[in-house]
């Protein structure tokens, strides 16, 4: 009885050690290297695509939060500066009647205030129960902090007491009358009005912090173990505070350990907000990584699976597989050295070493998935920064528009109109001494109103500037600031050729005029200095006084957002240097020659 062929003396079996060699070299190494190579890239490309997801989220949601809470503030300075002008800032029913119809048009207000001097409230809305003696709010930061700097602010987050004990924000602005302060409107929001949609941040994964000036947490997500009023204090406060932006601004992406509820790691972006406060957005670090674990399993269960198949069937199709193999390898090489390699056809290869044909198609459309991916964020990334330009754009414009318009009816209609009441009062003059006092004292008022009107008409729009240019419109405003103030106001304009664009003209004068405001309003200078030059290509402009000056990490306010972007607008910059007690320059450049309108060109 003769015994079995031992398996090295089969037919095919010699091919073994040869074959398995070749499977190592150009199947198992091959893909292990492209394996190695993807998952390094995936790592660094995960968290560059996690950092433009967090950083577009925070823009998104915290210009979202900045145009919500000034929206509200500029609704309280509006009504603020009617009851001023109109002179019944002790009105109390006109404030009840006010205060209910503000609310009305702004559902957010959960309560609206308005106080005396001292901070003893004059009405609210709704109205409160009845309380014994005054009830006063002078202790709250909403009440301080306005008559402090006599401008709008927006309160860090607090607990109500006389109409509830929910987690509120205030936003308040100073009441002026002719002796000065005379108390503040104050409008109360719950914090659950601030914050984004839940929803649609679980949909992206994403996790939401907010905390105010002193780092207590205004709003939290559910995956944060943190409750609105809670304090950030020691390694907590040390934790966030390193994702905090570096000093020139930019935001970088941090990874936090143990910041979850559930004790997980998570990538943090900090974005602060104009109103002081400052958003984190989280994204799991568990989320960042899935995706790069799933495509390496998958990648070495492919080869996995191409191994087994191939071992499984070697003993019966040894010399199928030979030239299959060698054909294959022929295609790997040609797959290495080409960037764009047209897909591997199934039907080319024996079914065996199909899934392996597949594993590399699929290789090669992540890999330009991952590309396209990568093009559409940066296209909307580039098509929203072009959007809010646009916007900003337009309203500068109306603005423009609206102070044009409204100088122009001070100017001509209820300029007029005093005009006729002085005369028609003049005629009515004859031989009785009283009535002569009192028509000479009709036309001194009407004569001080006209020049009032006059001065807030070349405020609002100088017929210069349209007319004569832009060194009349200054050298008419410099005249009008210096006889209502003291204070010392030097302007150098050289020679101009020839008229700059309208456009430059218009964005000069609004700069200069805002900085003059502000360092005769703030600053407390005695001697300004406006300089204007020209180098061919730009308009400089340089506006210093020697005020008690401000430090540049405090300067905020509509005011410079205004002036920044109207610079911004044509292409130019704007820089402010102050330091306290040190003076401030602002220094503005305006390209005369027309700029790319494409921010992503500049």
């Amino acid at each position: 009885m003769s015994t079995p062929d031992a398996p090295e003396t089969r037919p095919g079996w010699a091919l073994l050690p040869e074959f398995a060699r070749l499977l190592l070299l150009a199947v198992v190494l091959p893909v292990l290297m492209l394996a190695t190579l993807l998952l390094w890239r995936g790592v660094a490309t995960a968290q560059q695509q996690a950092a433009a997801r967090l950083a577009v989220a925070a823009e998104v949601n915290g210009r979202q939060i900045d145009a919500f809470l000034q929206s509200h503030l500029v609704a309280l300075q509006v009504l603020a500066e009617r009851r001023g002008a109109a002179g019944d800032i002790d009105d109390v029913a006109a404030w009840s009647s006010d205060l209910r119809h503000l609310r009305r048009h702004y559902p957010a207000f959960v309560s609206l205030l308005a106080t005396d001097g001292a901070g003893v409230l004059r009405t609210t809305a709704p109205a409160m129960a009845a309380t014994t003696g005054a009830y006063s709010v002078a202790d709250r930061d909403y009440f301080r902090e306005p008559r402090r700097s006599g401008r709008g602010h927006v309160s860090n987050a607090f607990r109500g007491r006389a109409l509830g004990t929910d987690p509120l924000v205030a936003v308040s602005v100073p009441l002026h009358a002719e002796k000065g302060f005379a108390g503040v409107l104050e409008g109360s929001i719950p914090i659950e009005a601030l914050a984004p949609s839940q929803r649609w941040l679980r949909k992206r994964g994403l996790e939401l912090l907010l905390l105010d000036r002193n780092l207590s947490v205004v709003q939290a997500s559910p995956g944060l173990p943190y409750r609105p009023l809670d304090t950030l204090r020691g390694d907590e406060r040390k934790r966030w505070l390193a994702a905090l932006p570096t000093a020139d601004g930019r935001a970088r992406m941090q990874r936090l350990p143990g910041v979850l509820r559930d004790g997980g790691d998570a990538y943090a972006l900090a974005m602060p907000l104009e109103v002081g406060w400052s958003l984190w957005l989280l994204q799991p670090e568990q989320a960042v990584e899935a995706e790069l674990w799933r495509n390496a399993m998958i990648m070495l269960g492919l080869l996995a699976l191409v191994l087994l198949g191939v071992l499984a069937i070697v003993g019966i199709k040894m010399r199928r597989l030979g030239g299959s193999v060698r054909g294959l390898l022929e295609r790997m090489q040609h797959f290495a050295v080409d960037r764009e390699p047209e897909p591997i056809a199934a039907g080319s290869l024996p079914r065996e070493l199909a899934p392996l044909a597949d594993a590399m198609n699929r290789l090669a459309d992540d890999a330009r998935t991952a590309y396209g991916q990568a093009s559409s964020g940066m296209r909307e990334q580039s098509l929203l920064r072009e959007e809010l330009q646009a916007m900003a754009q337009r309203l500068l414009t109306a603005q423009e528009d609206e102070r044009r318009a409204l100088s122009r009816e001070l100017h001509d209609d209820v300029g007029q109109s005093i005009t006729a009441i002085k005369l028609g009062a003049t005629a009515l003059l004859d031989d009785d001494p009283a009535r002569r006092e009192i028509v000479d004292e009709i036309v001194a008022i009407a004569d001080h109103t006209v020049l009032k009107l006059r001065n807030l008409s070349l405020l609002l729009r100088p017929p210069q500037l349209d007319s004569l240019g832009l060194e009349a419109a200054l050298r008419g405003q410099v005249a009008l600031l210096e006889r209502n103030t003291r204070t010392k106001i030097t302007l150098r304009v050289p020679a101009m050729p020839q008229r700059p664009p309208p456009a430059v003209e218009l964005a000069c004068f609004r700069i200069a005029q805002e900085a003059l405001t502000n360092a005769l309003r703030h600053a407390r200078a005695t001697t300004i200095e406006v300089v204007i030059e020209l180098d061919g290509q730009a308009l400089h402009l340089r506006v210093e006084d020697d005020g008690r000056g401000v430090d540049p990490a405090d300067v905020h306010g509509l005011g410079l957002l205004t002036m920044r972007e109207r610079a911004q607008q044509l292409g130019g910059s704007l820089v402010i240097d102050s330091a306290p007690g040190r003076g401030t320059r602002v220094r503005a450049t305006l390209p005369i020659a027309p700029h790319d309108a494409d921010p992503a060109k500049r």
